[in-house]
């Protein structure tokens, strides 16, 4: 009779049965899976669509009453000045604050400099004053005086003349920085 009982090298190899439960689980919950997907997008495009539909409709006709409550000469009215408002606020958001600049010739101007002519060139963010000062030093004082005020990039000298009464007429250019137009001083 022979031996059931496995031999030392059988007993490596043996394998235990395969279990044919798993890939069944598998299939009934992939199976259970999609149909509920299914479903889920019945249920949305048949249920929630309709609901979608009828909220759209009747917001449509809330809005159709609305409209027919204001006139039209009340909407032309109101596009109007809404259309103003938008104007408005395009053109104070680029405005440019170009009366800062007497403020800051009214703290930074030395007593003995007057000005007789000024040019404001608001793209080059540049004020040219043309004026007279007592003497030399006092101009030098003037320039450095502007060099040293916040809000200025550079000063330039761009005319320098002696009068017989014994004072400097001058031309400065002052550069400004970008954002010293942007708010009101």
């Amino acid at each position: 009779m022979p031996d059931t009982k496995p031999s030392g090298t059988q007993e490596q190899f043996v394998t235990e049965p395969i279990s044919v439960g798993f890939p069944w689980r598998l299939l009934v919950f992939s199976v259970v899976l999609f149909g509920l997907s299914i479903f889920i997008y019945v249920g949305l495009n048949v249920g929630y669509e309709s609901y979608l539909d009828s909220k759209s409709t009747s917001l449509d006709q809330k809005l159709a009453q609305l409209s027919n409550s204001v006139s039209e000469q009340d909407q032309q009215q109101f596009i109007v000045f809404y259309s103003q408002l938008a104007n408005l606020k395009k053109v104070l958001a680029e405005h440019a604050f170009g009366g800062n600049v007497f403020p800051f010739l009214e703290t930074n101007t030395l007593p003995q400099v007057s000005y007789t002519d000024a040019e404001y060139n608001h793209t080059a963010s540049q004020v040219t004053l043309t004026g007279e000062a007592s003497s030399l030093q006092m101009l030098a004082a003037q320039l450095a005086q502007f060099n040293k005020a916040s809000g200025v990039q550079r000063t330039t000298l761009s005319s320098l003349n002696f009068s017989p009464r014994g004072t400097v007429s001058f031309s400065i250019e002052i550069v400004f920085a970008p954002d010293f137009f942007s708010k009101p001083l």
